[in-house]
């Protein structure tokens, strides 16, 4: 049998550091502020002065939406279409302001579908092999290459319309898309998305006022998450298995999912009931091939001719047996 590595598990929460969750897709202002200078008919927006009580505009992200008064937009919010661009300290947003205007505050809020953890402390299971956040890359992240295993949150959902009371039995898995702050290899704040993989349920957000999450590494071919309980961590029971949500209706509940496209090695036996069908792909590559071992017996190349491999030395008869060696076909007969 094959080694098989663990997934790494843990926990962040408090403890050198304050645990704050800023969920996205809620009405909250408490993210990032600052003042900044609006011009009309320009989308461009120059941020000015920071507010040292909140997050800096460094944080700022393509897909965060912005909230300013006074300059026309409906509900005063519009969506940022770019990443901030620390050298000038500008960034461009989806609508144009029909008003000049460089005084009062500016909000950024987090989108739904993101959200971000500041200043969690990583605890890791008792007795269990040794890691740290070190390890820990988000997907944006320039340390991260791709085939690199990528690494989630598990956490407790809320209604985005009251993020602050969590809902029974309802977990979120959220890739993480960068860690922006490495405090020391037990300290570390983020930024986490939701993902084709793991998307998030249209109605909740992350509950903000928990006081942990779960943190795993993520399977490399279908970013599955590891199952534990959640005790074991130190997180609510519920949470070890927030993967399984998902995988009951990514994976399990894909009963139905072929035609199947590209390759699969099946160990054991295959059952066909009714007819199978199998069509050569693209290329010059043999479409359909049986072995013993590394001796391929029988193929059909890429033409669709069968070629029987030549033994170097024959097998035992057996009745009805075909084979070919040393240029002659040979037939098992009683």
């Amino acid at each position: 049998m094959a080694n098989k590595s663990l997934l790494k598990i843990g926990r962040l929460t408090q403890v050198t550091g304050t645990f704050t969750m800023f969920p996205g897709g809620t009405d909250d202002n408490n993210f990032i502020r600052f003042t900044a200078t609006y011009q009309s008919g320009n989308n461009t927006v120059t941020v000015t002065s920071e507010n040292a009580s909140y997050r800096s505009s460094a944080f700022i992200r393509k897909g965060m939406i912005l909230r300013k008064t006074g300059l026309g937009f409906t509900d005063n919010l519009t969506t940022i279409t770019s990443d901030i661009n620390t050298g000038t300290n500008q960034f461009t947003i989806a609508d144009t302001p029909d008003a000049n205007l460089s005084t009062g505050t500016t909000v950024v809020r987090l989108n739904k579908g993101r959200a971000f953890i500041d200043s969690g402390s990583f605890v890791r299971p008792t007795n269990y092999p040794n890691w740290n956040l070190t390890e820990v890359t988000g997907s944006l992240d320039s340390e991260y290459s791709a085939g690199d295993r990528k690494w989630a949150i598990l956490t407790q959902m809320a209604l985005t319309s009251s993020e602050e009371t969590n809902v029974d039995s309802v977990f979120g898995v959220y890739e993480i898309a960068e860690v922006t702050n490495r405090g020391s290899n037990t300290l570390a704040s983020m930024f986490i998305t939701s993902s084709a993989k793991h998307p998030e349920p249209v109605a909740f957000t992350p509950f903000k006022t928990g006081t942990s999450v779960g943190i795993t590494e993520l399977t490399l071919t279908s970013s599955v998450t590891q199952l534990f309980h959640g005790g074991d961590i130190g997180v609510v029971e519920g949470l070890g298995f927030a993967g399984a949500q998902d995988q009951v209706l990514e994976f399990l509940d894909k009963s139905n999912s072929f035609p199947f496209s590209g390759s699969a090695q099946i160990t054991g036996s295959l059952g066909v009931t009714g007819s199978a069908e199998i069509f050569k792909g693209q290329g010059n590559t043999d479409f359909f091939l049986i072995k013993s071992a590394s001796f391929s017996s029988l193929k059909f190349n890429n033409k669709g001719v069968a070629v029987f491999g030549g033994f170097s030395t024959l097998p035992t008869a057996v009745e009805g047996g075909f084979a070919y060696s040393a240029s002659n076909f040979y037939a098992g007969v009683q």
